[in-house]
Formats: C-alpha cells, sequence, structure tokens
C-alpha cells in the first residue's frame, strides 16, 4: 500500500490566498490529513480554514514559521509530511503529486520545489535550478526530528536553511521539482514597495544570522549536484 502524507501549513493573515491552497489538497488522493496552524492572525484567516476538512491548531499570539510548523508536524500521523505555504498561487493536484512523486517512490529521500517566480540565477544553469529557501517540501517525519532544525525558532526565515543542513549533514538524497504555474507573492507585491525591500533585507540579514554567508552558498552547491546526480531517478 503506497504511504500517505500529512500536509502541514503555517498561515497568518493569509485570508486572500489560503482558501484557493486548501482547495487543492483538500481530496487529493496522496493525502489523508491536512494539518494548518493559524499563527495568530489577525484577519479572517481561521474562518476560512474552518470551511475546510482540516485539523485546525490556533495559536493565540503570533508563533512564527518556525513553531508553527513545528506544532503541526509533532501532531502529525503520517510517515511523509509535504509542507507548503499558505499564500501559494497556480498550485494544483499535478503540482502535489510531482513534488511527492520521488520520495514517494523511493528515488530520494527529500524533494523541494523550484517555483515559477525562484529568484533568476537559480535558472540560469542546468546545474543550479534549486530553490534553497523554498517552502513546499516532503520530507519523511523522523528526519524533521532533528533538534537541529529548530534550534534558531526566533529567526523567522532561518527554517528552510536549519532543515538543509540537517539533511545535507545525514546524507539524504534529494530532488528539486520544477512547478511551472506555481509562484507566491514577493514580499513587495504584498507590501508597499519599500516595506517589501525592507523585509527582502531582513530575511537575508536572519538568514545569515543562521549561517555565514560562504556556508549559504556552500549549501546551494551541494544541494544543486545532488539535484544532478539523482534528477534521471
Amino acid at each position: 500500500m503506497e504511504k500517505r502524507i500529512s500536509v502541514v501549513i503555517a498561515a497568518y493573515n493569509e485570508e486572500a490566498r489560503i482558501a484557493d491552497v486548501l482547495k487543492v489538497v483538500v481530496n487529493h488522493p496522496l493525502i489523508d490529513e491536512i494539518i494548518v496552524v493559524n499563527d495568530g492572525s489577525s484577519d479572517s484567516t481561521s474562518d476560512i480554514i474552518k470551511r475546510f476538512n482540516v485539523a485546525l491548531i490556533e495559536n493565540q499570539k503570533n508563533m512564527g514559521k518556525t513553531l508553527s510548523i513545528k506544532e503541526g508536524i509533532e501532531i502529525a500521523n503520517n510517515d511523509l509530511i509535504m509542507l507548503i505555504d499558505a499564500d501559494l498561487i497556480g498550485l494544483d493536484q499535478k503540482s502535489i503529486e510531482k513534488l511527492a512523486r520521488p520520495v514517494l517512490d523511493g528515488h530520494v529521500d527529500w524533494s523541494l520545489s523550484m517555483r515559477k517566480n525562484s529568484f533568476g540565477f537559480m535558472k540560469i544553469l542546468k546545474l543550479t535550478k534549486v530553490d534553497w529557501l523554498s517552502g513546499e517540501r516532503v520530507i519523511p517525519k523522523r528526519l524533521l526530528a532533528d533538534p537541529l532544525i529548530w534550534s534558531r525558532p526566533n529567526v523567522g526565515y532561518g527554517l528552510e536553511t536549519l532543515m538543509n543542513k540537517s539533511l545535507l549533514k545525514n546524507h539524504k538524497t534529494f530532488r528539486s521539482i520544477y512547478l511551472p504555474n506555481v509562484d507566491n507573492p514577493k514580499k513587495v507585491e504584498k507590501n508597499s514597495y519599500l516595506t517589501g525591500l525592507l523585509k527582502q533585507l531582513k530575511m537575508v540579514i536572519q538568514i545569515s544570522k543562521v549561517m555565514p554567508v560562504h556556508k549559504v552558498l556552500w549549501q546551494f552547491i551541494k544541494m544543486a549536484y545532488l539535484n544532478k546526480k539523482y534528477a534521471r531517478r
């Protein structure tokens, strides 16, 4: 029997987008559990989530993405965890299948997406088709038990970097899955242009607090190498 997947979504003030994401994952044949963590939203995100047949965790105050994702994973019942961002545009059932299939078929240990609007330099060369900061991932639950992943909950943009570090440290195989119709709003689109730029800068600063820039670059290179190695499996 094919393994089933638990989807974990952390949402903060995503009333404009989360319904479109949930419409796709609810009733998908590979998914039998959906856990959404409403991270102290001040808009109607919670009300929208309640329209769907999902498990809802309500944070009374904003805890941040890392702790919210951790909450969802801890109560998940399946062996495989799919992490999905709450603000995706263009997600469809085929994209879910593409992201999950290499892990379900045992070709690699984990996968992550490369979106339509991933940074351009990630797409320039064949070798570098990896968005190492992407939030869409399929990972066995046991691999997410490493305390390293959850060691910097106050660094908002550190989760993906630490997750990569843990999986690479443990020599886990990997594939990047290109989802050409999927993107998410850039920070300059969700905010005023100046606010968006400041948030982009904040992201870079926070990542550098988790890992020096040269190590982040080396992480990217290793993931690009693994992607090329396992892309044809």
